[in-house]
């Protein structure tokens, strides 16, 4: 999939991630960020293998294009393309 940061956050900042990513504060302990080459070909292949949309993709304040989604087991998953791509 590609490179996957280790990101570790207070409720604070887990809520500002969700405000930025989603629009409200999901409740969840454990979220994957994952770093993809191309953001679109990554979210069809996910969408095509029974994963949901949580959010629509956005820009992050940072230039990041970030999409929200849920895997069948309720994991959310954040995908991103960085923003030099």
């Amino acid at each position: 999939m590609g490179r996957a940061p280790l990101e570790i956050f207070d409720e604070k900042q887990a809520n500002t991630i969700d405000q930025l990513e989603v629009g409200q504060r999901i409740r969840g302990q454990i979220r994957f960020a994952l770093q993809v080459p191309d953001l679109k070909a990554s979210i069809e292949r996910l969408l095509s293998n029974g994963t949901i949309h949580v959010h629509q993709p956005v820009v992050t304040p940072w230039g990041d294009y970030n999409v929200r989604l849920q895997d069948p087991e309720g994991i959310q998953v954040t995908l991103f393309q960085a923003a030099e791509q």
